[in-house]
């Protein structure tokens, strides 16, 4: 099983990502204690992996970044991500 994730599309590989790395940050952080708010924090994550994907083949970016932006997604979390994006937008329309 391990030797096919290889074989994987890499926006796959990418959500997987997300959704590990930010089970084990809840974990950590003891942020949730709830499983069903631990699954839907992996999703979100996941699901957002998979959007930065479409966006990296967009871009016309290599493939292999959708891994490291899943990772990255999933360390920092949706909140934050949210957080961010929120800021991003209210800034913009104020100019």
């Amino acid at each position: 099983m391990v030797e096919n994730i290889k074989d994987l599309p890499p926006t796959v590989l990418g959500a997987l990502m997300a959704i590990v790395i930010s089970i084990l940050r809840v974990m950590y952080d003891r942020e949730e204690t709830s499983v069903l708010r631990v699954g839907l924090e992996a999703s979100l994550c996941g699901t957002l992996a998979v959007v930065a994907g479409s966006a990296i083949t967009a871009l016309g970016l290599d493939q292999e970044w959708t891994l490291f932006v899943g990772g990255v997604i999933g360390f920092v979390g949706s909140q934050s991500i949210r957080t961010y994006a929120d800021r991003m937008i209210k800034r913009k329309i104020d100019n």
